[in-house]
């Protein structure tokens, strides 16, 4: 796992918005799994804005990281964050 990636891991799974979100670490990218009742449709649509407060937290060197999110075992969208 990388620095950059580990830091987005760990912001997240700090922030009370995502305690429910399980996150794990795939190789260079993250998989999140969010509740069941989550509508995917809508947070497909806002995800950039969601996590956007915590990119500046980020002190580690900026890489391209794709989040694979989803309430099941699929994804349901992948988002990449290019740097």
């Amino acid at each position: 796992m990388s620095k950059y990636q580990q830091e987005w891991k760990q912001m997240l799974q700090k922030d009370e918005e995502f305690k429910e979100w399980k996150i794990r670490s795939s190789g260079g990218d993250l998989l999140i799994r969010v509740p069941e009742d989550t509508d995917m449709d809508l947070l497909k649509i806002q995800f950039s804005a969601i996590i956007a407060p915590i990119a500046p937290l980020i002190k580690s060197p900026k890489t391209t990281i794709k989040f694979y999110v989803g309430n099941t075992d699929e994804a349901d969208f992948i988002f990449t964050l290019n740097h």
